[in-house]
């Protein structure tokens, strides 16, 4: 809570505005919660003693943002918005890891493909696999949806925990050169 309520204060000094367009920006919805977190962030600064070196850094951190080349992650979100990966990419990357995948059972329902869609989804929006967009066709149905959930959960946590996880540590390179290529592609559009 505390890092988004930092990338929120980091975004409004970077762009301008207001937290809540600055939340919107990052893809994190304000609605109904009028940034709340931001008070509890204010309120531990101030009685920590360490406000000015908070603001301090974000100066810091401003400074390097609008020195380089910007990166605009609110239009990746918005290309991604209902993108999963392509069943043909994914069987491609699963036919390379082959050795890996024969004893493997079958995920029905092509879950880890939308599950690992998510994992790219965050990869080439910077953002948090919580607010990664559930892909459209299931969305609708809670059960599909709390699924999706839970095998998206599950994919992050093993690929997060690969040394114990062959198949998981052969696939993240994998999953990490599509999503730089992806973001290279969205971004040269």
């Amino acid at each position: 809570m505390r890092r988004r309520t930092a990338a929120v204060f980091l975004v409004r000094r970077a762009r301008g505005g207001g937290l809540d367009q600055a939340a919107q920006f990052l893809g994190i919805n304000p609605e109904n919660k009028r940034m709340g977190y931001t008070q509890l962030l204010n309120r531990r600064l101030r009685t920590s003693g360490k406000a000015r070196d908070f603001e301090q850094a974000l100066d810091a951190i401003t400074a390097e943002l609008l020195a380089g080349p910007v990166i605009d992650y609110q239009h990746r979100r918005e290309a991604l918005a209902t993108w999963t990966l392509e069943p043909e990419t994914w069987q491609h990357m699963l036919t390379r890891l082959s050795d890996l995948t024969s004893h493997r059972k079958p995920i029905s329902d092509d879950r880890r493909r939308l599950a690992v869609s998510a994992y790219i989804w965050t990869r080439v929006t910077e953002g948090e696999p919580d607010f990664a967009p559930c892909p459209p066709h299931i969305a609708p149905d809670p059960a599909l949806r709390a699924v999706w959930t839970r095998e998206r959960h599950n994919v992050f946590h093993w690929l997060r925990t690969t040394a114990h996880q062959p198949y998981y540590d052969a696939l993240k390179p994998l999953l990490e050169d599509h999503a730089e290529h992806l973001a290279k592609e969205i971004d040269r559009r």
